[in-house]
């Protein structure tokens, strides 16, 4: 949840950026519910909430550098995940906080490149992207239907964008919401 409030939800896989850019948003005073696996739910009756665990945000080598180089993280502290390769950090840790629910109102489709960019999707483009990221779909039969009316509505509530997140985002990590403003 960035500083005005709005619920932000990065998408995305393995290796684009997704924890660094948490860790860095919660090194600036943003909320942060999960780093991994999430459970959408209808919240109040009528939006789409995303339910995540209080885990640590898990960093590999280059993250925890990138943040350390930023003096936003120093080399000590943190839980090691042994054979992950990743050291993990609460919210609280890089100097954010923790929520168990966003209700998200922008989306993000992250990858890494060398300036940082977004591109507006439509809603159609991001429900065919959440259904590529949702396991439910394809394993629980039972409520299918419901996961993907869910995924449909997530689309629809919030705008969504593909982002390349390049290095100059590192040196101002308020430039995804000057870019979304």
């Amino acid at each position: 949840i960035d500083p005005s409030g709005r619920g932000w939800m990065l998408i995305g896989n393995s290796h684009t950026g997704k924890s660094t850019t948490s860790a860095l948003l919660a090194a600036n005073g943003w909320t942060v519910s999960t780093d991994d696996i999430a459970f959408l739910d209808r919240v109040a009756g009528k939006a789409v909430g995303v339910h995540g665990f209080r885990s640590p945000i898990a960093l590999r080598s280059g993250g925890r550098e990138l943040l350390e180089a930023q003096q936003l993280l120093s080399g000590e502290g943190g839980q090691d995940f042994g054979r992950r390769q990743k050291t993990g950090y609460t919210p609280e840790q890089l100097g954010g906080a923790w929520t168990e629910v966003v209700i998200p109102e922008i989306l993000i489709f992250p990858t890494l490149g060398a300036t940082t960019t977004v591109e507006p999707m439509r809603p159609v483009e991001a429900a065919s992207e959440l259904v590529t990221w949702s396991m439910w779909v394809l394993f629980e039969k039972l409520r299918a239907q419901e996961h993907l009316d869910h995924l449909s509505q997530l689309a629809n509530q919030a705008r969504s964008y593909r982002a390349i997140v390049g290095p100059d985002f590192l040196r101002n990590p308020s430039l995804l919401s000057e870019l979304i403003a």
